[in-house]
């Protein structure tokens, strides 16, 4: 072997290699970048700190410029790079992209539930419009009674464990308030909207929206339901946490009311059965039950529908969408599938290598797709009307998410290059009221007034 020989080897082994201290000093950064994340997460702050105002009153939730990293011995993996879209109310957004594009850690992201200290919100905004309760001067729920014609507060017999009147020390009847409650038989209790940034809440304090306010249906019910409670104990468990006076029959009550509600028979007899004894389908039910049974305003579906037959698969979805209309709330749904997209999504927004390349309706996205990442994926998915031996694949591979390049990170896998795009990496560039895209073509048309 040559002298260039042995140089030009030796520069493409130094490229791909670190030295030990090279790995030394990443570890050591790493290391005072998460003490210092970790306490502003855990340190205690006033409310004021963490509340927000919405950009547009009609969204539910407004993520902006998202930085999720994960910090490693080889360097900082940046999973979620600058991600910013909108969740307007009663709608779904679907989010959609290959394996590791950045989907799941998005929505872990927005549930506050990255594995600290490795996993860390670095940078960014995550504004939620929630209802939460009033309290009163000492840190109490205050509830909502129930009022006579006259606007008189109604009086009821307090009981006993056994169902009988409760008497005082003159061995007159005890009575109290009588609270109002829901059609699911739980107290009622004032409430009030607030605007959470989420990004920077305290980790404790998110257990006032995670489970009640937002909840998240996990991508593997087997994997995410406890095999050593029945259904019933890890469904009780949600309504105690969450609803305040409420007791092990109130519980047991409204879980049963959420089983039906997902279109489980005998319900009875699921809410006595332990995980394994249940299918896939009827698992992921429950999963569906367990996160409805707080009554939440946004809901987080990560691949709802994996592992399941085509037809379970139907049935999920169906039932997603009687849920939004019942809970008036909005979803986020992730998924590979672009089918699943097009049953369930009202707007679209398309992941790769941590960020979003596209984003518009359901209806631009699948039938004016700009990106060349969106188009590749479309021809990917099979049809009836197909005349090609093979599925067609993407060529080439996803840069790797340590050393991402300042280009266009689909540049290595385009046809439809320029040489503006090994330049800076694309702004996002408004192709109609709705529809994003992050490409230097469409960069090119708008300066050239074809757009």
């Amino acid at each position: 072997m040559n002298d260039k020989s042995e140089n030009k080897t030796k520069k493409v082994v130094d490229k791909h290699y670190l030295s030990g201290k090279e790995v030394r000093a990443i570890a050591k950064a790493n290391a005072m970048e998460m003490r210092r994340l970790e306490k502003e997460k855990n340190r205690k702050k006033h409310e004021s700190e963490y509340i927000a105002e919405m950009r547009d009153a009609n969204n539910i939730l407004e993520i902006e410029n998202l930085h999720s990293y994960f910090f490693t011995d080889q360097g900082v993996v940046k999973a979620v790079n600058g991600v910013s879209f909108d969740i307007p109310l009663n709608s779904t957004v679907g989010v959609v992209g290959e394996s590791g594009c950045g989907k799941s850690v998005t929505s872990m992201s927005v549930m506050r539930l990255l594995q600290g200290p490795t996993g860390q919100i670095v940078e960014g905004s995550i504004r939620f419009k929630a209802y939460d309760f009033k309290r009163d001067e000492n840190g109490n729920y205050i509830p909502v009674y129930e009022l006579d014609e006259n606007g008189n507060v109604i009086y009821e017999p307090v009981l006993d464990e056994n169902g009988a009147p409760k008497l005082d020390k003159s061995g007159n009847p005890m009575t109290q308030p009588k609270q109002k409650r829901d059609a699911n038989g739980l107290g009622v209790y004032e409430k009030e909207e607030k605007i959470f940034d989420i990004a920077k809440m305290p980790i404790k304090q998110m257990y006032r929206l995670r489970g009640r306010q937002m909840s998240m249906v996990f991508q593997e019910p087997m994997t995410s339901l406890n095999p050593i409670f029945t259904i019933g104990e890890q469904l009780d468990e949600v309504t105690l946490l969450h609803v305040p006076g409420s007791t092990k029959a109130m519980a047991k009550e409204h879980s049963i009311n959420m089983l039906n509600l997902v279109g489980i028979a005998m319900p009875e007899r699921v809410y006595k059965s332990y995980p394994h004894e249940l299918s896939g389908g009827m698992r992921q039910r429950v999963m569906i039950a367990m996160a409805l049974a707080g009554e939440p305003r946004l809901i987080i579906a990560d691949e709802p529908t994996t592992a399941l037959d085509v037809t379970i698969q139907a049935q999920i979805l169906s039932l997603f969408n009687d849920l939004k209309k019942r809970i008036n709330g909005s979803i986020l749904l992730i998924t590979h599938d672009l089918g699943v997209i097009a049953e369930m999504a009202d707007y679209v927004v398309v992941m790769y290598a941590g960020r979003i390349i596209e984003k518009g309706t359901a209806s631009e996205i699948f039938h004016k797709p700009c990106h060349p990442y969106t188009q590749g994926l479309q021809k990917s998915k099979p049809t009836m009307q197909s005349n090609e031996d093979k599925l067609f694949n993407i060529p080439g591979n996803v840069p790797n998410p340590i050393n991402m390049p300042d280009h266009c990170y689909f540049k290595e896998r385009c046809g439809k290059c320029l040489a503006k795009c090994s330049g800076d990496y694309p702004e996002m560039v408004q192709v109609s009221p709705t529809h994003f895209v992050a490409c230097h073509l469409y960069a090119e048309e708008n300066n050239n007034g074809k757009r």
